[in-house]
Protein backbone atom coordinates (compact mmCIF):
# COMPACT_ATOMS: atom_id res chain seq x y z
CA UNK A 1 0.00 0.00 0.00
CA UNK A 2 2.77 2.30 0.79
CA UNK A 3 4.48 1.95 -2.39
CA UNK A 4 1.66 2.84 -4.06
CA UNK A 5 0.86 5.22 -2.92
CA UNK A 6 4.44 6.99 -3.32
CA UNK A 7 4.13 6.20 -6.80
CA UNK A 8 0.92 7.30 -7.40
CA UNK A 9 1.94 11.19 -5.41
CA UNK A 10 5.48 11.17 -7.26
CA UNK A 11 3.64 10.48 -10.53
CA UNK A 12 1.17 13.22 -9.76
CA UNK A 13 3.86 15.81 -8.53
CA UNK A 14 5.66 14.92 -12.01
CA UNK A 15 2.21 15.72 -13.80
CA UNK A 16 2.10 19.14 -11.54
CA UNK A 17 5.55 20.17 -11.87
CA UNK A 18 5.51 19.59 -16.10
CA UNK A 19 2.26 21.78 -16.13
CA UNK A 20 3.55 24.94 -13.76
CA UNK A 21 6.00 26.99 -10.84
CA UNK A 22 0.42 50.93 7.94
CA UNK A 23 2.64 53.02 6.39
CA UNK A 24 6.40 53.71 8.00
CA UNK A 25 6.71 56.93 8.88
CA UNK A 26 8.14 59.48 6.83
CA UNK A 27 11.76 61.30 7.53
CA UNK A 28 15.00 62.35 6.66
CA UNK A 29 16.15 58.59 6.60
CA UNK A 30 12.72 56.66 5.24
CA UNK A 31 11.57 59.26 1.86
CA UNK A 32 10.53 58.15 -1.20
CA UNK A 33 12.84 57.06 -3.80
CA UNK A 34 12.95 57.03 -7.13
CA UNK A 35 14.36 53.63 -8.26
CA UNK A 36 14.24 50.75 -6.12
CA UNK A 37 17.68 48.88 -4.94
CA UNK A 38 18.21 46.15 -7.85
CA UNK A 39 21.21 44.83 -6.21
CA UNK A 40 19.53 44.41 -2.27
CA UNK A 41 19.66 40.65 -1.54
CA UNK A 42 16.74 39.48 0.90
CA UNK A 43 18.04 36.91 3.81
CA UNK A 44 15.93 35.27 6.32
CA UNK A 45 16.87 34.29 9.55
CA UNK A 46 16.33 30.04 10.22
CA UNK A 47 16.10 28.20 13.17
CA UNK A 48 17.27 24.53 12.76
CA UNK A 49 17.13 23.90 16.90
CA UNK A 50 13.44 21.78 16.22
CA UNK A 51 13.13 17.74 16.44
CA UNK A 52 10.46 15.37 16.32
CA UNK A 53 12.17 12.70 18.08
CA UNK A 54 14.47 12.11 20.77
CA UNK A 55 17.87 14.19 20.47
CA UNK A 56 20.12 15.16 23.06
CA UNK A 57 18.10 13.86 25.29
CA UNK A 58 14.91 15.97 24.72
CA UNK A 59 12.15 15.04 23.15
CA UNK A 60 10.44 17.44 20.46
CA UNK A 61 13.32 19.83 20.83
CA UNK A 62 12.07 23.07 20.95
CA UNK A 63 8.32 22.23 20.14
CA UNK A 64 7.99 21.38 23.72
CA UNK A 65 8.39 25.19 24.86
CA UNK A 66 5.29 26.22 22.77
CA UNK A 67 4.41 27.69 20.54
CA UNK A 68 1.89 30.82 18.74
CA UNK A 69 0.87 29.05 15.65
CA UNK A 70 1.36 25.65 14.34
CA UNK A 71 3.17 24.93 10.77
CA UNK A 72 1.44 23.57 7.75
CA UNK A 73 3.48 20.20 7.61
CA UNK A 74 2.90 19.75 11.95
CA UNK A 75 5.88 19.38 14.25
CA UNK A 76 8.88 18.32 12.12
CA UNK A 77 12.31 17.54 12.86
CA UNK A 78 14.98 20.12 11.22
CA UNK A 79 17.66 17.68 9.80
CA UNK A 80 14.69 15.67 8.02
CA UNK A 81 15.54 15.43 4.44
CA UNK A 82 11.85 16.41 3.73
CA UNK A 83 11.89 19.22 5.73
CA UNK A 84 15.18 21.01 4.31
CA UNK A 85 13.87 20.52 0.67
CA UNK A 86 10.59 21.91 1.37
CA UNK A 87 12.21 25.11 3.12
CA UNK A 88 14.40 25.41 0.90
CA UNK A 89 12.55 25.27 -2.38
CA UNK A 90 9.79 27.67 -0.80
CA UNK A 91 12.27 30.02 0.51
CA UNK A 92 13.92 30.19 -3.10
CA UNK A 93 10.59 30.65 -4.97
CA UNK A 94 9.37 33.25 -2.43
CA UNK A 95 11.87 35.11 -4.02
CA UNK A 96 14.66 35.01 -1.36
CA UNK A 97 18.04 35.05 -2.06
CA UNK A 98 20.20 33.56 0.77
CA UNK A 99 19.17 31.28 4.64
CA UNK A 100 20.85 32.59 7.53
CA UNK A 101 21.37 29.68 9.68
CA UNK A 102 21.22 30.23 13.65
CA UNK A 103 23.58 28.30 15.26
CA UNK A 104 24.25 27.96 18.97
CA UNK A 105 24.95 24.20 19.86
CA UNK A 106 25.87 21.35 17.85
CA UNK A 107 22.53 20.48 16.97
CA UNK A 108 22.13 23.71 15.36
CA UNK A 109 25.45 23.05 13.58
CA UNK A 110 24.53 19.93 12.18
CA UNK A 111 21.25 21.19 10.88
CA UNK A 112 23.11 24.10 9.11
CA UNK A 113 25.62 21.17 7.36
CA UNK A 114 22.68 19.39 6.54
CA UNK A 115 20.89 22.18 4.90
CA UNK A 116 23.56 23.62 2.69
CA UNK A 117 24.10 19.94 1.72
CA UNK A 118 20.50 19.96 0.67
CA UNK A 119 20.81 23.48 -1.02
CA UNK A 120 24.39 22.04 -3.19
CA UNK A 121 22.15 19.00 -3.83
CA UNK A 122 19.45 21.30 -5.35
CA UNK A 123 21.73 23.17 -7.41
CA UNK A 124 23.75 20.27 -8.43
CA UNK A 125 19.92 18.66 -9.69
CA UNK A 126 18.86 21.79 -11.13
CA UNK A 127 22.16 22.03 -13.30
CA UNK A 128 22.77 25.08 -11.52
CA UNK A 129 19.34 27.04 -11.98
CA UNK A 130 18.74 26.90 -8.05
CA UNK A 131 20.36 29.58 -6.88
CA UNK A 132 19.85 29.91 -3.55
CA UNK A 133 22.69 30.92 -0.89
CA UNK A 134 23.28 30.26 2.71
CA UNK A 135 25.63 31.63 5.68
CA UNK A 136 25.64 31.37 9.25
CA UNK A 137 24.32 33.36 12.05
CA UNK A 138 26.08 32.60 15.31
CA UNK A 139 24.12 32.73 18.71
CA UNK A 140 25.86 34.74 21.74
CA UNK A 141 24.86 31.97 23.85
CA UNK A 142 26.52 29.62 22.67
CA UNK A 143 30.58 31.43 22.95
CA UNK A 144 32.43 31.85 26.25
CA UNK A 145 32.28 35.27 27.95
CA UNK A 146 36.05 34.73 29.82
CA UNK A 147 39.15 34.67 27.70
CA UNK A 148 40.73 32.41 26.46
CA UNK A 149 37.44 32.16 24.36
CA UNK A 150 38.07 28.83 22.88
CA UNK A 151 34.22 28.01 21.93
CA UNK A 152 34.94 31.19 19.90
CA UNK A 153 38.05 29.97 18.43
CA UNK A 154 36.87 26.35 17.66
CA UNK A 155 33.76 28.29 15.65
CA UNK A 156 35.63 30.58 13.89
CA UNK A 157 38.31 27.77 12.70
CA UNK A 158 35.30 25.46 11.71
CA UNK A 159 33.82 28.16 9.93
CA UNK A 160 37.17 29.64 7.82
CA UNK A 161 38.17 25.64 6.91
CA UNK A 162 34.74 23.74 6.22
CA UNK A 163 32.00 26.39 5.94
CA UNK A 164 32.85 29.76 4.13
CA UNK A 165 34.53 27.43 1.63
CA UNK A 166 31.67 25.43 0.47
CA UNK A 167 30.03 26.86 -2.88
CA UNK A 168 27.11 28.51 -2.06
CA UNK A 169 28.24 30.37 0.63
CA UNK A 170 26.91 33.73 0.45
CA UNK A 171 29.91 36.22 -0.11
CA UNK A 172 30.10 40.12 0.04
CA UNK A 173 33.12 42.19 -2.15
CA UNK A 174 34.85 38.33 -1.93
CA UNK A 175 34.50 38.45 1.69
CA UNK A 176 32.21 36.27 3.33
CA UNK A 177 29.31 37.00 5.68
CA UNK A 178 27.73 36.33 8.88
CA UNK A 179 25.67 37.20 11.95
CA UNK A 180 26.16 37.29 14.82
CA UNK A 181 23.08 37.37 17.46
CA UNK A 182 24.39 39.64 20.74
CA UNK A 183 22.98 39.63 24.03
CA UNK A 184 24.54 42.89 25.31
CA UNK A 185 26.62 43.16 28.26
CA UNK A 186 25.81 39.23 29.08
CA UNK A 187 28.27 36.68 26.56
CA UNK A 188 30.46 37.87 23.91
CA UNK A 189 31.29 41.29 23.35
CA UNK A 190 31.83 42.99 20.06
CA UNK A 191 35.82 43.70 20.86
CA UNK A 192 36.33 40.41 21.75
CA UNK A 193 34.73 38.99 18.72
CA UNK A 194 37.13 41.06 17.17
CA UNK A 195 40.22 39.33 18.60
CA UNK A 196 39.17 35.99 17.82
CA UNK A 197 38.31 36.62 13.94
CA UNK A 198 41.78 38.46 13.93
CA UNK A 199 43.87 36.07 14.81
CA UNK A 200 41.90 33.55 12.58
CA UNK A 201 41.53 35.17 9.46
CA UNK A 202 45.04 36.88 8.09
CA UNK A 203 43.22 37.33 4.85
CA UNK A 204 39.80 37.60 3.65
CA UNK A 205 38.15 38.53 6.74
CA UNK A 206 34.21 37.77 7.01
CA UNK A 207 32.18 40.52 7.58
CA UNK A 208 30.78 40.57 10.97
CA UNK A 209 27.47 41.57 11.44
CA UNK A 210 25.83 42.52 14.89
CA UNK A 211 22.41 43.90 15.68
CA UNK A 212 23.05 46.25 19.28
CA UNK A 213 24.44 49.44 19.74
CA UNK A 214 24.01 52.17 22.26
CA UNK A 215 23.19 49.47 25.00
CA UNK A 216 26.61 50.40 27.01
CA UNK A 217 29.44 48.33 25.35
CA UNK A 218 32.10 49.77 22.72
CA UNK A 219 30.79 48.08 19.52
CA UNK A 220 30.99 50.49 16.66
CA UNK A 221 34.91 50.05 16.24
CA UNK A 222 34.62 46.32 15.47
CA UNK A 223 31.93 45.42 13.50
CA UNK A 224 31.69 45.77 9.68
CA UNK A 225 27.60 46.14 9.89
CA UNK A 226 24.48 46.00 11.54
CA UNK A 227 20.92 44.87 11.22
CA UNK A 228 17.83 45.70 13.38
CA UNK A 229 15.86 43.05 15.32
CA UNK A 230 12.76 41.95 15.90
CA UNK A 231 11.33 44.49 18.67
CA UNK A 232 8.72 47.42 19.74
CA UNK A 233 12.13 49.63 20.72
CA UNK A 234 11.03 50.72 24.25
CA UNK A 235 7.61 48.91 26.55
CA UNK A 236 6.09 45.80 25.28
CA UNK A 237 2.19 46.95 24.87
CA UNK A 238 -0.29 44.69 26.19
CA UNK A 239 -2.30 44.59 23.56
CA UNK A 240 0.61 44.30 20.65
CA UNK A 241 -0.09 47.50 19.13
CA UNK A 242 3.90 49.05 19.29
CA UNK A 243 5.55 46.84 16.33
CA UNK A 244 8.78 49.01 16.19
CA UNK A 245 8.11 52.03 14.25
CA UNK A 246 9.89 54.71 16.48
CA UNK A 247 12.75 51.59 16.91
CA UNK A 248 13.37 51.68 13.25
CA UNK A 249 13.62 55.46 12.56
CA UNK A 250 16.02 55.61 15.19
CA UNK A 251 17.97 52.55 13.88
CA UNK A 252 18.25 53.40 10.30
CA UNK A 253 19.35 57.17 11.64
CA UNK A 254 21.90 56.14 13.92
CA UNK A 255 23.64 53.46 11.48
CA UNK A 256 23.99 56.45 9.19
CA UNK A 257 25.76 59.17 11.66
CA UNK A 258 28.63 56.50 12.78
CA UNK A 259 31.52 58.26 11.86
CA UNK A 260 33.11 54.22 10.91
CA UNK A 261 33.15 54.15 7.17
CA UNK A 262 30.37 51.07 7.26
CA UNK A 263 30.03 49.49 3.55
CA UNK A 264 26.46 49.14 3.86
CA UNK A 265 23.53 48.83 6.57
CA UNK A 266 20.87 45.54 6.64
CA UNK A 267 17.61 46.59 6.80
CA UNK A 268 14.80 43.93 9.04
CA UNK A 269 11.60 43.15 8.49
CA UNK A 270 9.12 41.06 10.67
CA UNK A 271 5.91 40.58 10.83
CA UNK A 272 5.43 40.26 14.79
CA UNK A 273 6.24 38.61 17.76
CA UNK A 274 4.27 36.42 19.74
CA UNK A 275 6.02 34.31 22.54
CA UNK A 276 2.94 33.70 25.27
CA UNK A 277 3.02 29.92 25.06
CA UNK A 278 6.71 29.71 24.97
CA UNK A 279 6.90 27.89 28.69
CA UNK A 280 10.50 28.40 28.43
CA UNK A 281 12.38 32.14 27.92
CA UNK A 282 8.84 33.40 27.06
CA UNK A 283 7.78 36.81 28.31
CA UNK A 284 4.36 37.00 27.74
CA UNK A 285 5.50 39.86 25.08
CA UNK A 286 3.08 40.28 21.97
CA UNK A 287 3.29 42.63 18.87
CA UNK A 288 0.31 41.73 16.51
CA UNK A 289 0.55 40.89 12.97
CA UNK A 290 -2.58 42.93 12.45
CA UNK A 291 -3.07 41.02 9.40
CA UNK A 292 -0.13 41.56 8.12
CA UNK A 293 0.04 45.20 8.33
CA UNK A 294 3.17 44.86 10.65
CA UNK A 295 4.94 42.89 7.96
CA UNK A 296 4.39 45.58 5.10
CA UNK A 297 5.15 48.11 7.69
CA UNK A 298 8.07 47.24 8.09
CA UNK A 299 8.94 46.18 4.76
CA UNK A 300 8.11 50.19 4.27
CA UNK A 301 10.85 50.87 5.92
CA UNK A 302 13.11 49.22 3.45
CA UNK A 303 11.56 50.37 0.25
CA UNK A 304 11.64 53.82 1.34
CA UNK A 305 15.17 53.83 3.01
CA UNK A 306 17.36 56.56 1.45
CA UNK A 307 20.33 56.60 3.62
CA UNK A 308 24.05 57.55 3.11
CA UNK A 309 25.09 53.96 3.64
CA UNK A 310 23.10 51.65 0.40
CA UNK A 311 21.25 48.63 1.99
CA UNK A 312 22.42 45.63 0.46
CA UNK A 313 20.88 43.20 2.43
CA UNK A 314 17.63 43.11 3.89
CA UNK A 315 17.48 40.13 6.66
CA UNK A 316 13.62 38.42 7.31
CA UNK A 317 12.90 37.66 11.05
CA UNK A 318 11.92 35.22 11.44
CA UNK A 319 11.58 31.74 8.68
CA UNK A 320 10.57 29.47 11.86
CA UNK A 321 10.86 31.24 15.01
CA UNK A 322 7.34 29.44 16.24
CA UNK A 323 8.47 29.51 19.99
CA UNK A 324 8.59 33.57 19.46
CA UNK A 325 5.75 33.53 16.87
CA UNK A 326 7.92 35.27 14.43
CA UNK A 327 7.37 33.05 11.67
CA UNK A 328 7.20 33.58 7.49
CA UNK A 329 6.70 30.01 6.71
CA UNK A 330 3.16 28.78 6.44
CA UNK A 331 1.06 27.94 9.42
CA UNK A 332 -2.37 26.58 9.83
CA UNK A 333 -3.66 29.60 11.01
CA UNK A 334 -2.07 32.09 8.53
CA UNK A 335 -1.61 29.51 5.19
CA UNK A 336 0.69 30.96 2.73
CA UNK A 337 -0.17 34.57 3.22
CA UNK A 338 3.08 36.03 4.41
CA UNK A 339 5.40 33.92 1.71
CA UNK A 340 2.64 35.45 -0.75
CA UNK A 341 3.49 38.85 1.20
CA UNK A 342 7.02 38.13 0.81
CA UNK A 343 6.73 37.61 -3.19
CA UNK A 344 4.87 41.10 -3.09
CA UNK A 345 7.45 42.84 -1.29
CA UNK A 346 10.71 41.42 -3.19
CA UNK A 347 8.33 42.45 -6.51
CA UNK A 348 8.71 45.74 -5.38
CA UNK A 349 12.15 46.29 -4.21
CA UNK A 350 14.19 44.14 -7.06
CA UNK A 351 11.77 45.38 -9.86
CA UNK A 352 10.88 41.79 -10.38
CA UNK A 353 7.33 39.72 -11.32
CA UNK A 354 7.21 37.12 -9.39
CA UNK A 355 3.27 35.49 -9.37
CA UNK A 356 1.43 36.93 -6.05
CA UNK A 357 -0.19 33.90 -5.72
CA UNK A 358 0.78 30.38 -3.78
CA UNK A 359 0.33 27.45 -6.29
CA UNK A 360 3.84 27.03 -6.29
CA UNK A 361 4.23 26.76 -2.41
CA UNK A 362 1.26 23.91 -3.46
CA UNK A 363 3.70 22.22 -5.30
CA UNK A 364 6.42 22.16 -2.91
CA UNK A 365 4.10 20.80 0.07
CA UNK A 366 3.90 18.14 -2.49
CA UNK A 367 7.24 17.67 -3.04
CA UNK A 368 7.42 17.37 0.72
CA UNK A 369 4.95 15.23 0.98
CA UNK A 370 6.34 12.70 -1.32
CA UNK A 371 9.84 12.75 0.20
CA UNK A 372 9.02 11.92 3.55
CA UNK A 373 6.58 8.95 2.26
CA UNK A 374 9.49 7.22 0.65
CA UNK A 375 11.24 7.33 4.22
CA UNK A 376 13.16 10.73 4.25
CA UNK A 377 14.81 9.79 1.05
CA UNK A 378 14.78 11.50 -2.37
CA UNK A 379 14.13 8.33 -5.45
CA UNK A 380 14.90 9.39 -9.16
CA UNK A 381 11.26 10.11 -9.91
CA UNK A 382 11.24 12.58 -6.87
CA UNK A 383 14.55 13.99 -8.40
CA UNK A 384 12.91 14.64 -11.74
CA UNK A 385 9.85 16.62 -10.06
CA UNK A 386 12.34 18.58 -8.22
CA UNK A 387 14.38 19.60 -11.46
CA UNK A 388 11.03 20.46 -13.38
CA UNK A 389 9.55 22.17 -10.72
CA UNK A 390 12.88 24.44 -10.49
CA UNK A 391 13.40 24.86 -13.97
CA UNK A 392 9.88 26.54 -14.83
CA UNK A 393 9.78 28.20 -11.56
CA UNK A 394 13.58 29.79 -12.48
CA UNK A 395 11.68 31.46 -15.57
CA UNK A 396 9.61 33.03 -13.21
CA UNK A 397 12.49 34.63 -10.97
Amino acid sequence: MIQKTIIGLVVILVLLSCSNKSKAKQGDIVEEVSTKAQSTEVIVHYMGWYSDEEAQGKKLRHWEHGYANTPIIGQYNSQSTATLVYHALLAWSAGIDAIAVNVKDQYDHKTATALFDVIDELDSISQGSFDLKYLMSYDDQGFDLEVPLDTTLVKMNDFKDHLMVRENYLYHNNHPLFFSFDYPKKFLTAKSFRTVVDSVFQTDKPYLIWNTFGEGEDVESFVDAFYPWVQPGGEWDAQGMNWGESYLEYFYKQVNDFETPYDFVIGGVWPGFDDRNNTSWGGNRLISRQNGNVYDSTWSFVHHYNGRLPMKYVVLETWNDWNEGTEIEPSVEHGYKYLVQTIKNVNELKGSAIPENQSQFEKVKEIHDAIQINQDTISEVIKTSIQNFILQTKTKL
